[in-house]
């Protein structure tokens, strides 16, 4: 249908962003912003038909435009014939090459001189841990779980893998991702809230909770904030501090690190299998 109006409406572009997938339309592009691309120039055709539309970020977007590789119109429609029926948003997070690769908890940076290392696992289903490869890229992995066992969210090799469900709020920008859930049973253990308010008495105040931020620093070093839970065990990752919870020990263990300068640093050369922290009971 014609239409002299440049602007386009609404559904239209709810329309074509649920056909891309909720990101770029591009399979080979994690960027969720989008602009509405006319496969049929609007300066010829002068109309928005979605079946020659097409969402795609704006560095896709100024590819097809001014591109040395470009991407051509055959390429677009091939992209808007896709079948997406994933049940998770997943993005990738790069990280800058360096010769210094580390990731920072609390005010501690550690590193590794066995190529990877798991920094904490308190189940199959809570655990962090990240790898080196090619001697100056960081990979970092870890999963999180609810109470009833359903995976929140996964992350491999930089790779973010998030539920795909109203009560998790999932954000991202180059360099950066943020999962927050509902301030509930189901997520945050209650016995953990009532153990970490004896030493930070606002802790888990609102109504929902940041339960992971991966924050890319510096070249090779990233920091991460977040709560990793299982039934009887916690850590916490704060800015500033790490904190170390048990259901039947009150209050929590916390480490923080004092002083000016850079970051204290760890750096572990233990065996691959081991893990950097841990509870007695493990």
């Amino acid at each position: 249908m014609s239409n002299h109006q440049r602007k386009i409406k609404p559904d239209i572009k709810r329309a074509l962003l649920a056909e891309a997938g909720g990101k770029c339309a591009n399979p080979g592009c994690t960027n969720w912003r989008a602009h509405i691309h006319h496969i049929k120039h609007w300066a010829v055709y002068r109309t928005h038909d979605a079946d020659h539309m097409i969402a795609v970020c704006p560095s896709c977007h100024d590819e097809i435009h001014y591109g040395k590789l470009g991407i051509d119109d055959a390429t677009l429609y091939a992209w808007k014939g896709i079948k997406r029926e994933s049940t998770e948003r997943i993005t990738q997070l790069f990280v800058e090459p360096s010769n210094k690769v580390r990731i920072r908890v609390g005010e501690l940076e550690i590193a590794t001189s066995v190529g990877e290392m798991t920094v904490f696992e308190l189940s199959n289903r809570s655990r962090l841990s990240f790898r080196i490869l090619d001697g100056d890229l960081l990979k970092i992995s870890c999963w999180l779980y609810d109470k009833h066992g359903k995976e929140i969210l996964r992350v491999v090799d930089n790779v973010v893998r998030v539920r795909k469900d109203k009560n998790i709020d999932f954000r991202f920008r180059s360099g950066r991702a943020t999962i927050s859930v509902p301030n509930t049973a189901q997520y945050i253990p209650p016995w953990m809230v009532a153990s970490m308010r004896h030493r930070i008495p606002d802790f888990c105040s609102g109504h929902r909770v940041d339960i992971l931020d991966i924050q890319v620093l510096t070249p090779g070093i990233a920091q991460l904030r977040g709560i990793w839970a299982d039934d009887k065990n916690a850590i916490i990752l704060f800015s500033d501090t790490i904190a170390f919870c048990q259901s039947n020990a009150y209050p929590p263990f916390m480490v923080v690190a004092y002083g000016k300068g850079p970051p204290p640093i760890i750096e572990y050369d233990g065996p691959v299998t081991g893990r950097l922290f841990g509870f007695a009971s493990q």
